[in-house]
């Protein structure tokens, strides 16, 4: 595996973990054999390695232990099927096809829009979804519910418009990847979260609210330069083209070294302008403008906290990592 060293990624946001993180652990590992989601015990250990708790537990360390697992449970599950459709082998080939996708796609909204139990011998990777559903409806509400349904819908979308680029061999542009990274990748998922997490039940016109949006999508996008960088070596290693580096170097034919400090450079110059746009927002009142502020906060650490379980937690990534001076 060809070692990356990541320049050093400016991200001024508090870090914090939440004292939970080991029962958090010890839940998913029993609710991952529960469910029979990995096929060897080998893969039991390397997923214990990869420490998903610890990265739960810094995107959002305030909220509570059920919450907490409750979410640990969704990410897990979005690794394991990330792994799925990463590394591609003959006899799981039919996994990248797009019959099969829209397939998976609509039992993945089936269960979520009609609260389906699923029995866990029939479907496990079903199963284990129902059961976070169950879950998380007891947790959030309807209007919320509606939302990440959708947001589900969209991940899978742009997760089949991954599969058929790489099936055809086909490189999107720089700006077609930007836009479609933060769904594939699930980040969108993790914003949507975050709103049960924070706690903080803003109303609808300013979660509508275009800078409010704007700034949503810059800490979605700032996870996703990050982790493109984190996970190079791996992608590079499986053969997995989708990754900005190596969008940034195809479109540019630029060397490898060139395209990961121009990743580390947009990824910065996007925190810069959360920062910015930030301060810039409208007043919509005193008691809002303070959730609102509880929000930005609890997304810039949830940033941090993917940064940090990335560099000093995991085993899932291998790179070399550039400090100079303060994050």
């Amino acid at each position: 595996m060809r070692q990356i060293t990541v320049p050093t990624l400016h991200c001024p946001f508090e870090a914090k973990i939440s004292p939970f993180v080991n029962e958090i652990d010890q839940h998913t590992s029993s609710w991952l054999h529960e469910f029979n989601l990995l096929q060897t015990e080998e893969a039991y250990d390397r997923f214990r390695r990869y420490k998903f708790a610890w990265m739960t537990a810094r995107t959002y360390p305030d909220a509570d232990l059920a919450f907490l697992c409750t979410a640990n449970d969704l990410n897990t599950w979005l690794f394991v099927l990330d792994d799925l459709l990463d590394h591609v082998k003959p006899e799981t080939a039919s996994y990248r096809e797009q019959a099969y996708l829209q397939q998976v796609i609509s039992d993945f909204v089936s269960v979520l829009r009609y609260d389906r139990d699923i029995d866990r011998v029939t479907n496990p990777v079903l199963a284990a979804l129902s059961d976070f559903w169950n879950k998380m409806r007891q947790l959030s509400t309807a209007s919320w519910q509606c939302q990440f349904t959708l947001s589900l819908k969209a991940t899978f979308e742009a997760a089949v418009w991954e599969a058929e680029n790489a099936k055809q061999r086909k490189h999107p542009s720089v700006f077609q990847y930007m836009q479609m990274r933060p769904f594939f990748s699930g980040a969108n998922l993790g914003t949507d979260m975050l709103e049960v997490a924070a706690g903080t039940s803003l109303p609808v016109f300013v979660l509508q609210n275009e800078q409010f949006q704007k700034l949503v999508d810059l800490a979605r996008r700032a996870v996703c330069w990050a982790n493109d960088l984190f996970s190079l070596s791996k992608e590079l290693a499986h053969g997995d083209e989708h990754n900005l580096v190596m969008v940034i170097g195809h479109e540019q034919q630029i060397s490898l070294d060139e395209a990961i400090a121009q990743t580390a450079a947009i990824h910065n110059r996007e925190i810069a302008q959360f920062n910015e746009l930030r301060s810039q927002l409208p007043s919509f009142g005193m008691h809002i403008d303070l959730a609102i502020q509880r929000h930005l906060d609890a997304l810039g650490t949830m940033v941090r906290g993917f940064m940090d379980w990335s560099i000093y937690d995991t085993a899932r990534y291998e790179f070399n990592y550039s400090r100079n001076g303060n994050n």
